[in-house]
């Protein structure tokens, strides 16, 4: 005889196979939203003096007030009460630059409230509902996607058909675009009228080459996958951009110091990697070239090289000359400074500025805290190499967005298997229904 008290259970089980399969659903959606926001929106936003209102930034808390409605989204416990500490300190610089300016620069209350904004995305991140396995391979398809469309950007170029800036393709979209705030439309050389890819999406060729610089961590440091490195390879010659380089040279350089009992796989591949890129040089150097000799840039007033890398050091020097530089000159002070150099910017040089030493302290507590795992260190290291010498800044919204997605929300395939062999023991108490506390 068949009992009926077992057909309560299995209707229990199929409710639960059927939310699990919702939840599995959801997080791919939501990683494929959250992905076209801060990669394929980068160029969409508003322009409000000197700075910009990435549209992406609605986007995403729209996003996660939705994930919060179905259950794949929490708030961080630690991370809250660390931002609250960023948010008083900013606060009394502010006060205190309205109070008493520093020589005359003057402060700006939007910038304050969009770096606080713009950062708070950190204080979101997924339940035990998420489905962390479905952020990285969603990410590699987008950085491909724009692989992929860097090489038929140029292949287009020399058709006679030049699509590196959505105004210029469609000018109505002028008005709901920050392109004029970037170098979207970058040449290869100074004179020339051949353009570097940007794969459509991303703001700037260098914006590009990071993004693929990126991907190679992934691709290989996480999933151990060389099959794709050629068209990474390919596609970041033709950004003719340094900076993505540069980013994969301090996180190899770096991670030895942070992680040395795991750094031998990485040293290893990055010496494969330095023979090979050297071995093609030698071999046929003239991809490279434009590369290479954009090292000269250093030494124009006018290149992004020169910007990015050596006018910051008149402002520090400026910087540390002053008595403002423990608690700042207020907020928007770095680009009112009479020794800001125009596209110097960096994070660290705007907390100083802008917040002092003080909460440059509290802000990189906060950031450290929500993105550092000891599992994703490596990761968490090449987003910190991109946040500081890839031109971004305080309230750079796709970058933080793509940042929290990658440190935040996703799941090493390393944890995911270690999770599989658990026993079934640990596994049911995992599954029960009691809040977590991160």
């Amino acid at each position: 005889m068949v009992s009926l008290d077992t057909f309560p259970a299995r209707s229990s089980s199929n409710k639960r196979a059927t939310a699990a399969s919702s939840d599995e659903s959801n997080s791919v959606i939501f990683a494929h939203i959250a992905f076209i926001l801060c990669i394929c929106m980068q160029r969409f936003g508003l322009l409000v003096g000197t700075g910009q209102i990435f549209f992406s930034l609605f986007g995403f808390f729209a996003l996660v007030a939705w994930g919060r409605w179905v259950g794949l989204v929490r708030l961080r416990g630690p991370q809250t009460l660390a931002f609250g500490l960023v948010v008083i300190w900013f606060l009394v610089s502010a006060v205190a630059a309205a109070e008493s300016p520093d020589r005359g620069v003057e402060t700006s209350p939007a910038s304050l409230a969009m770096v606080l904004v713009t950062n708070s995305i950190f204080l979101f991140g997924p339940s035990t509902r998420f489905s962390n396995e479905a952020v990285l391979p969603t990410f590699l398809f987008y950085v491909r996607l724009c692989a992929v469309l860097a090489i038929v950007q140029i292949v287009f170029q020399f058709g006679g058909i030049r699509i590196f800036s959505f105004k210029d393709a469609i000018p109505a979209l002028d008005p709901i675009l920050v392109e004029s705030a970037y170098n979207q439309n970058a040449v290869e050389f100074y004179g020339s009228l051949n353009r570097r890819a940007n794969g459509f999406f991303p703001m700037e060729p260098g914006a590009l080459s990071q993004l693929l610089a990126i991907g190679v961590i992934v691709d290989v440091f996480l999933l151990r996958r060389f099959s794709y490195l050629p068209l990474y390879a390919i596609s970041y010659v033709l950004t003719r951009s340094g900076s993505g380089l540069l980013v994969l040279a301090v996180s190899l350089g770096v991670y030895p110091l942070i992680a040395p009992l795991k750094s031998l796989r990485v040293i290893a591949i990055g010496v494969i990697a330095v023979l090979m890129i050297g071995t093609a040089y030698l071999v046929a150097p003239e991809p490279f070239d434009p590369i290479v000799n954009r090292l000269d840039e250093f030494g124009s007033t006018k290149s992004s090289g020169y910007a990015r890398y050596v006018a910051q050091l008149q402002t520090w020097n400026y910087l540390f000359q002053t008595d403002r530089v423990l608690i700042g000159s207020g907020p928007g002070g770095l680009e009112r400074s009479p020794a800001y150099f125009g596209g110097s910017g960096n994070p660290v040089l705007k907390l100083v500025a802008d917040y002092g030493i003080i909460g440059l302290i509290l802000f990189l507590f906060y950031l450290l805290l929500s993105i550092f795992r000891k599992d994703n260190s490596m990761l968490a290291l090449t987003m910190l190499a991109c946040y500081q010498l890839g031109g971004g800044n305080l309230a750079m919204a796709p970058f933080l967005i793509m940042m929290a997605m990658l440190c935040v929300w996703s799941q090493p395939p390393g944890a995911r298997l270690r999770s599989i062999h658990r026993p079934d023991s640990v596994q049911r108490m995992q599954s029960s229904p009691a809040p977590i506390i991160e």
